[in-house]
């Protein structure tokens, strides 16, 4: 019976070394692929080349200076031999025939010991393909394979003897510090930071070195800084300079060797950690280099070009800066990640200045109406919850203070289509959500808005009953404030325009 299929290749001054390899390996029992002058007429050389390397389970180069030359087909050859084993190691047998260079020889020759016969090269080359082919496990038996191999096992079992204490020890460690940290991942998610930042803490002190550790810190960070300039756009420096002292450290230990979206992540709340710092008096510091780097580390990165988007916005009050920051915006929307997130950084930053002073012009405020509708119409996730700084309530502020609080709805009321602003409008505030959720609008104002909404937009018999439910709060909630009273008046008389 064959034993294993060998590939012969040898340059053509070599035919009769060649011839003699062959014979003795077919001694040897082995399948020997050798005589390219016996290939069938017509048929493609390079494919019936290409195809024995294929078939072939070893492969020997006779190695000359001739065979190693540029242009030689040997080393078309070897390249094929390449394809098939990435390594050469137990697959390919280097021979050395004449006195070669050893910087002629590629490399992938170089790979594996060469074999540099002593006396009879043809013995020897049948006795080292012999072994080659040979189970692995009767290779082992070699004498001078058994040794080594058995002192390498035993030196190998004491030293695993020896570390088993200390490793179940840090297995140990390891499974305490995950489970605070799971803890801590519950807790942030119910909206306990402190008590989150302190588990990762004692995280940090069971296992100092864990990643899975270090990780939730940086995640954790993150969040909190995130929140800190959008959900709670008034904080006291107190609390921002508290922040930044725990999370500082955080971020820049982070970048220590971390490359892509993980580095460019950390860059970018680095950034934002710069612009709260400003909130605080901090002058000399330019978020939106931390912000340039972000994106250099990677391009389409959320939050720097979100931040970015930020940054522009509350510092230029320009329509080339709205046009830039729009780009910004867009960028971060095509990554599909955090969009309530991005859409309420969005709208943060046309309603505040510099200073985080509340903007009352009306052309950024008829933008927010603008994206708003965009939300509704391109199919995003309907904004929840009326919580600190969260989308509705910003977008709320708009309508209060236009409708409720002043007089100057007009802008509004004209910066969408009639019809799109109802929709919107009753996208964004349905009316059940007003019972569920603290903070926000009473339905004295919320009625007072929408009553005007639906008569912009026709809608006659909603309006009337919107304006009746104002009229219905006024009085029982015995209302008598001078802008209460002006605003039932008002509904009285809409009731009267609309004949109801």
């Amino acid at each position: 019976m064959l034993k294993s299929r060998v590939f012969l290749s040898y340059t053509s001054s070599l035919g009769e070394t060649a011839a003699r390899v062959e014979l003795s390996l077919k001694g040897e029992g082995f399948s020997v692929f050798r005589d390219r002058s016996a290939l069938p007429p017509g048929e493609s050389f390079d494919d019936r080349i290409r195809a024995a390397i294929e078939e072939s389970d070893l492969f020997v180069f006779l190695v000359t200076p001739e065979a190693v030359a540029p242009g030689r087909y040997t080393l078309t050859e070897l390249k094929f031999a390449e394809q098939k084993w990435p390594h050469p190691g137990g697959r390919v047998l280097p021979v050395v025939v004449e006195e070669t260079p050893k910087e002629a020889i590629p490399a992938y020759l170089r790979a594996v010991t060469i074999l540099k016969p002593r006396g009879n090269l043809v013995a020897e080359v049948a006795a080292e393909v012999a072994r080659m082919g040979a189970p692995w496990w009767r290779r082992m038996l070699e004498p001078r394979r058994l040794v080594p191999a058995v002192v390498v096992a035993l030196l190998v079992a004491g030293g695993a003897w020896l570390a088993l204490p200390p490793y179940l020890e840090r297995q140990e460690q390891n499974a305490r510090a995950a489970a605070l940290v799971k803890q801590s991942r519950s807790m942030a998610d119910a909206g306990d930071a402190a008590n989150a930042w302190k588990l990762l803490q004692q995280a940090t002190e069971v296992a100092p070195a864990s990643r899975e550790v270090f990780e939730a810190q940086e995640q954790l960070a993150m969040n909190l800084l995130r929140h800190a300039g959008v959900n709670y756009p008034g904080g006291s420096g107190a609390f921002v300079e508290d922040l930044l002292t725990r999370t500082s450290p955080v971020l820049s230990r982070g970048t220590s060797g971390a490359k892509g979206e993980r580095l460019a992540n950390l860059l970018a709340h680095m950034g934002w950690a710069d612009y709260l710092r400003e909130r605080t008096g901090v002058g000399g510091l330019d978020p939106a280099q931390r912000y340039r780097s972000a994106l250099e580390a990677d391009p389409g990165n959320v939050y720097a070009h979100a931040m970015w988007g930020f940054e522009l916005l509350r510092k230029r009050r320009t329509p080339e800066a709205l046009a830039e920051a729009n780009e910004h915006f867009s960028a971060a929307r095509q990554t599909g990640r955090e969009r309530e997130y991005l859409r309420t950084l969005q709208v943060s930053a046309l309603l505040r200045t510099y200073s985080n002073v509340w903007i009352e012009e009306p052309e950024r405020q008829e933008e927010v109406m603008r994206i708003a509708n965009k939300m509704r119409t391109g199919g995003e996730p309907q904004p929840k919850g009326w919580g600190p700084g969260s989308f509705k309530r910003k977008v709320w502020a708009i309508y209060h203070f236009r409708f409720v609080a002043s007089e100057a709805q007009e802008p509004i009321l004209a910066a969408l289509p009639a019809a799109e602003h109802l929709a919107t409008f009753r996208w964004l505030f349905p009316e059940e959500d007003l019972a569920q959720d603290e903070g926000g609008p009473s339905l004295f104002d919320y009625f007072t808005v929408r009553a005007q909404v639906e008569e912009r937009a026709g809608e006659r018999a909603g309006a009337l009953a919107s304006y009746r439910r104002v009229l219905g709060e006024f009085e029982s909630r015995k209302l008598d404030g001078g802008r209460a009273i002006k605003t039932a008046d008002k509904a009285r008389a809409a009731i009267r325009r609309l004949g109801g």
